[in-house]
């Protein structure tokens, strides 16, 4: 979902399936109800509407200022907004003008000045003047870390690493690699894991069976089938015990890292003290200070302490964001607060996350937007 603009424009859906735009406190109507098919949150300033089946944007003063001719668009980013012609995807500034040609099979948004596009399966590198900084001929997807990017053959095979400016800096060598991070980057070498620095020497030794990227200065290794942490000089700091590291080698949230130990999950904190405790069936990652538990197939949440805040009861839930928690009950979406109550009851077909005050839902087949206080932009 994009946010919500400065002024505060939400769509609105009317009982005939159209959707106008409303200010968000009074719900009055602005831009003299001009109705559109599909109409999205404002980004940077200008929103995607649909008009018989085609996207364009309008800016918040409801101009249409670019037209509905693309058969998809998404909210802008640095500049930019991925727009959609024919199943291939490309890029327009805010006057309409094509800055990355419309011919890739799919694409990213920008983000600090580049994105990653793909063509024919393979991943390269485009920047904000749509110029290929490294055309699409990498078999893993190309993402920039501490100014380098983690690229391999168009088999996924013969890993290395590009610059900013495309030139590979580190050849293609290694059976497998991963993102550098505080200086470090893990790459697979005959069967085994170690560390290289961006000058291709080792740094810490090729012994591991598997290696994550440094995250708070400690990185997880497997070693005789068991996952620990080192630091970046090698030393062991969170010994080999673990079966699993959950979620790990995506995100470590606010201190807190994922384990699981004869299949029963729980977290640890960076220094390997145990904050919760190793008995739940499965665990998601912390957001805003929770994490969902589930126990005997039902989900509660636990705080950053430990401390079981909300017991197990729930059907499904997800993480908290903008401080409620989606939960489904009976197939019926919903959210709850902090302290489990029931916030919105679980009367949507589906729901999304909310941000900035507002999140999507659908029901009866209609998508519009409610607010954290359970008011729906609708007729």
């Amino acid at each position: 979902m994009n946010s919500i603009s400065p002024k505060k424009y939400v769509p609105f859906l009317r009982e005939n399936g159209k959707y106008s735009y409303v200010e968000y406190s009074s719900l009055s109507p602005v831009f003299d109800e001009i109705e559109f098919d599909a109409a999205d949150l404002f980004s940077e300033g200008y929103a995607v509407v649909t008009i018989n089946g085609k996207s364009g944007f309008i800016n918040e003063y409801g101009d249409l200022v670019i037209p509905p001719f693309y058969d998809s668009a998404s909210g802008f980013s640095e500049g930019l907004a991925m727009v959609e012609q024919e199943g291939l995807f490309g890029f327009v500034n805010v006057k309409g003008e094509i800055i990355v040609p419309i011919r890739y099979d799919n694409a990213n948004d920008f983000y600090n000045g580049t994105t990653e596009v793909e063509s024919g399966n393979l991943y390269g590198i485009v920047d904000k003047n749509g110029k290929e900084i490294f055309p699409p001929s990498s078999g893993e997807v190309v993402i920039f870390s501490e100014g380098l990017a983690h690229i391999s053959d168009e088999w996924g095979y013969n890993h290395g690493f590009i610059d900013i400016q495309g030139k590979i800096v580190i050849s293609k060598i290694y059976y497998s690699a991963r993102e550098f991070s505080s200086g470090l980057a893990p790459v697979e070498w005959k069967g085994t894991w170690g560390f290289i620095d961006r000058e291709m020497n080792t740094k810490i030794p090729f012994a591991f069976e598997d290696a994550y990227s440094f995250k708070e200065s400690i990185a997880g290794v497997r070693l005789n089938r068991r996952w620990g942490f080192i630091s970046t000089i090698g030393e062991v700091v969170i010994p080999y015990k673990y079966d699993k590291l959950t979620d790990f080698h995506r995100v470590m949230h606010e201190g807190r890292i994922g384990v699981m130990k004869n299949d029963r999950h729980g977290f640890i904190d960076i220094l390997g003290n145990e904050i919760v405790p190793l008995k739940y069936d499965q665990t998601f990652w912390f957001s805003e200070g929770m994490a969902a538990v589930q126990l005997k197939n039902k989900w509660g949440f636990v705080n950053k302490e430990g401390k079981e805040v909300i017991p197990p009861k729930i059907q499904y839930v997800r993480f908290f964001s903008d401080g409620l928690a989606w939960f489904s009950q009976d197939r019926r979406d919903g959210f709850i607060d902090m302290d489990g109550n029931i916030v919105i009851p679980p009367k949507y077909d589906r729901a999304g996350n909310f941000g900035d005050g507002l999140a999507s839902v659908e029901s009866d087949g209609r998508s519009f937007y409610i607010d954290k206080f359970g008011r729906e932009f609708k007729e």
